[in-house]
């Protein structure tokens, strides 16, 4: 939420986006923390997850957007493909870390990728480091740090 500030006071409308953000990733853990409790094995659950997204996803955007174009030829194409194999290996391991813990610590430590995307973002997209996204990124480290000293 402190990234919702502006130049001063926090906008409703920010503020109301970031607990919409908040009340969305608090969903989606928990379906993947019960579903994957349900399904009884990690990696059924993941590919099942995987296949109905992978299916629903590029149908979706046809629906809306019309054809869709894909160049093997374009260097762009081959970055997208290799995002996506690292976003489905990721969401593997914390699918399979939902089945070995408690979800709360899961889903909070999860949520620490938003440090590594502002650093990528910062190292290698040119985006600008302020003081307020430091700090926020701090909040969180420190919060995943609490966590792991909890008893």
């Amino acid at each position: 939420m402190s990234l919702s500030l502006g130049k001063g006071r926090a906008s409703t409308s920010s503020i109301l986006f970031a607990l919409a953000t908040g009340a969305i990733i608090a969903s989606y853990a928990t379906v993947d923390a019960v579903g994957v409790r349900l399904a009884d094995h990690s990696g059924a659950y993941t590919a099942w997850v995987l296949v109905l997204y992978g299916s629903l996803l590029p149908a979706t955007f046809m629906l809306m957007r019309g054809e869709l174009a894909v160049d093997v030829r374009s260097p762009e194409t081959w970055k997208a493909l290799g995002g996506g194999l690292v976003a489905m290996i990721a969401y593997g391991v914390v699918v399979a870390a939902f089945a070995l813990g408690p979800a709360g610590p899961i889903t909070a430590l999860r949520e620490t990728s938003v440090v590594f995307a502002v650093l990528i973002g910062w190292l290698f997209l040119g985006e600008t480091l302020t003081a307020r996204r430091i700090v926020a990124c701090g909040i969180v480290a420190i919060g995943a740090i609490c966590l792991g000293y909890q008893s």
